[in-house]
């Protein structure tokens, strides 16, 4: 039977029994650093291995109680599982009791068991009216329907009954996904001597296997896993869940920090603007003011930043909930429906918890609107976001959809697949996902776009490529490129080098110019190659300056003539003929002398014309020769 591993804290007030309790469980005393045995204080969270049968294996975290380690605390139980509540028989419920609750009903802690420790200190009605006390205390937390369990960690009274439950209170949970990207926030990092840097955690999601190249995010550092440990034990493979070790090379240990992220795949996104929805605490002290300073707890990670409203200019404690943005001082690695805790910085207090519904927040306006778009970023299905993020960002890779949504690479394929009907569309190379509607969107843009160019241009092939308004829209610039490119295959527009136009646009004289834009070319033409200045056509035919610049433009775009310089042009007939006439009189060669007597051109005329031709590619010229190029 495979392994099942969840992670479980051990939570509750200063003294009242955690570590000890921990240490009758699993006979390991979590209480690792020098100060912590001197003060008989948990400073840092402790972890210890519990087995509960051949198929369930058990990661205990101690998180500090004092309220000077509450951050400890908050980075402890991020990525739990389920919680001991330990509350002493001699106490009861304290202030870090409450705190604790808050901060793990905030977290989305679904419960756990309540563990009434110090048993043996007190009598039978003592014991029965504290236990009555902490029922009463944890109604309207995750507690409220708790199994409880009385126990004397130094006796060992009730320590099998707690394993017992426990047991029953973790086998029907689901394991941890380990379908997603590989996710281990890093809480702890040191060096040991001839092995390297090792990096801790505990894996959020995903799997990974020893040899492997992950990335510490959010430097986006590429690491190698040499090894990885679970409890002091090698394993080949790392899961969700599990409380890991990593010994890793690429980075020594200064170049990692507590906070950071080792990550796989491309799933995970850094950011420092996050849209959320937050659950204020009910014990807030003092209003929260727009734009005033927060400290942001992301799974181990502790950033400084500030808090902006929408709705409102303050946050005051008797506000269920508000959807907001946090903008932060240096970016975090996140995705949606990730929980966190906002903190005050000073005075030091809670101002609540919740969840991130966008970890790609912009700048938005303060009004209505945003709070309707921060509603349907907080309420919409899977497909909605998926439909969101796709017309937010155009088109995106499966792999970056995941990052925008919360889902997993699993659940975007099969989301995906399944809102085929809906056309969700991959059928360009690079694999980009994009809905059908952005593209109809754009190709009807588009369209009106080159309709009204064609209206005011009508002597033009079409619009220069790179002077598209379509293009200068928010899609990606490659978006573009390759929507113009389906556009053509479907017969929606057609280009001619690189001009756009409608399928059925045919260049044509504008209405009440056609007969003398006609004998301006006529003239052109009957003249050869020996022509006058452009204007002199033009002029003689009355047209306006930029009716006549446009007709100019119009003859070279669609290959009728060809510019000897700013100001001349020849007509492509009289080009075409002079060309046949020298290959028929000099098929292989000829000289500039020998030109200028086929053609009866003077050097005005000629010397730009045979330089026309080497500028093609149609002839070479060495020395005082001539050659023709092969066709």
């Amino acid at each position: 039977m495979a392994k099942r591993t969840f992670t479980v804290g051990m939570a509750g007030h200063i003294d009242h029994g955690k570590t000890t309790l921990t240490k009758a469980l699993t006979d390991i005393d979590t209480d690792r650093l020098r100060e912590e045995k001197e003060r008989r204080i948990s400073i840092e969270p402790g972890f210890a291995p519990l087995s509960l049968g051949a198929d369930l294996d058990v990661s205990i975290i101690d998180v500090p109680g004092h309220e000077r380690f509450i951050r400890q605390m908050i980075a402890g139980v991020a990525g739990i599982d389920a919680v001991i509540l330990v509350v002493a028989a001699d106490e009861g419920v304290m202030p870090q009791t409450k705190e604790h609750l808050e901060i793990l009903s905030l977290l989305g802690v679904k419960g756990g068991l309540i563990a009434v420790t110090k048993m043996d200190k007190v009598d039978e009605e003592l014991l029965e009216m504290a236990g009555e006390d902490i029922r009463e205390q944890v109604q309207g937390t995750p507690f409220a329907t708790s199994g409880m369990v009385y126990v004397d960690s130094v006796s060992g009274r009730g320590i099998d009954e707690l394993r017992e439950k426990l047991t029953n209170l973790l086998a029907p949970l689901p394991v941890k996904s380990t379908e997603g990207a590989f996710r281990l926030p890093v809480d702890q990092v040191f060096s040991v001597h001839g092995q390297g840097t090792v990096v801790r955690g505990t894996v959020y999601e995903g799997t990974v296997k020893e040899g492997e190249t992950v990335r510490v995010l959010p430097a986006n550092k590429q690491i190698r896993v040499k090894q990885l440990q679970v409890h002091g034990k090698r394993v080949t493979e790392g899961l969700a869940g599990q409380r890991l070790a990593l010994n890793i090379t690429g980075l020594t240990k200064t170049e990692i920090t507590r906070g950071d992220v080792v990550a796989g795949g491309e799933e995970y996104i850094t950011t420092s603007v996050l849209n959320v929805v937050l659950f204020v605490s009910d014990s807030l002290a003092f209003p929260v003011k727009q734009r005033g300073p927060i400290k942001l707890h992301l799974g181990t990670a502790e950033v400084y930043g500030k808090i902006v409203f929408f709705d409102r200019n303050i946050l005051k404690h008797d506000t269920d909930q508000v959807l907001c943005q946090l903008r932060l001082n240096q970016p975090v690695v996140t995705k949606r429906e990730d929980r966190f805790i906002l903190r005050r910085p000073s005075p030091v207090e809670t101002i609540g918890g919740g969840w991130i519904i966008n970890p790609l927040g912009d700048r938005m306006k303060f009004g209505v609107e945003t709070i309707k778009r921060l509603e349907a970023e907080l309420e919409g299905t899977p497909e909605d976001h998926i439909r969101e993020s796709l017309r937010e960002h155009t088109w995106l890779l499966r792999e970056e959809l995941a990052k925008f949504t919360g889902l997993t690479g699993e659940e975007i394929r099969a989301l995906t697949e399944k809102m085929k009907d809906e056309q969700i569309i991959d059928e360009f190379a690079n694999k980009k996902l994009y809905l059908q509607t952005t593209f109809n969107q754009f190709a009807k843009q588009l369209i009106e776009e080159l309709t009204e160019y064609h209206e005011a241009y009508p002597l033009r092939v079409g619009k220069n490529k790179e002077e598209l308004n379509v293009k200068m829209t928010d899609m990606p610039s490659s978006a573009a490129d390759q929507f113009l490119q389906l556009a053509e295959q479907n017969g929606q527009i057609v280009k001619v080098d690189q001009f756009i136009a409608l399928p059925n646009h045919q260049p044509f004289f504008p209405r009440g110019w056609e007969k003398r834009m006609q004998q301006a070319v006529g003239c052109l033409q009957a003249d050869g190659l020996s022509v006058g200045k452009w204007t002199d056509y033009t002029n003689t035919q009355q047209l306006p300056a930029d009716l006549a610049e446009e007709l100019k433009l119009s003859l070279r775009q669609t290959g009728k003539a060809v510019a000897m310089d700013d100001q001349h042009i020849w007509s492509r007939k009289a080009v075409d003929s002079a060309v046949q006439t020298l290959r028929e009189h000099s098929p292989a060669s000829f000289t500039l002398q020998e030109a200028k007597d086929i053609l009866q051109l003077s050097r005005k005329y000629l010397v730009p014309f045979l330089e026309w031709m080497d500028e093609i590619n149609m002839t070479k010229r060495q020395e005082n020769e001539r050659i023709w190029r092969k066709k």
